[in-house]
């Protein structure tokens, strides 16, 4: 069972733990060597970001789902996108807890979401 199923779970984790230095830290870094990568990329050059976005999302970014670069997330193992979800540029996702994204949500520009507890947060248009 990986520290994110654990934190699901309700289970209080200390940080200094050492498979929550392992998991969480790991994939922190993986997060922000892509985030730095998308920041670098020409905003023209749509199929590498789409790549770039898909590798840090999981394979998310399809049905109409967007996003436009720069952004900061630290967990997007723990994100889940649907379909038609916009996200505008400069969003902050620290996502340990979970962000889910239902059909057709926009996050516009300095919108951040930070579920640091055990229930996930769900963004949805009303």
């Amino acid at each position: 069972m990986t520290v994110f199923d654990r934190f699901h779970q309700g289970e209080h984790i200390d940080i200094r733990d050492a498979d929550y230095q392992r998991e969480v830290h790991g994939e922190i870094d993986r997060c922000d060597h892509l985030c730095w990568q998308l920041r670098q990329t020409d905003p023209a050059a749509k199929q590498r970001l789409v790549e770039l976005e898909n590798e840090l999302f999981n394979g998310q970014i399809k049905d109409g789902t967007y996003l436009t670069p720069p952004m900061s997330v630290d967990c997007a193992s723990q994100v889940t996108l649907g379909k038609n979800v916009y996200i505008n540029h400069h969003v902050t996702m620290m996502s340990l807890g979970g962000c889910r994204s239902t059909m057709g949500p926009c996050w516009g520009r300095k919108w951040g979401s930070s579920p640091l507890t055990t229930s996930p947060v769900t963004c949805t248009r009303s």
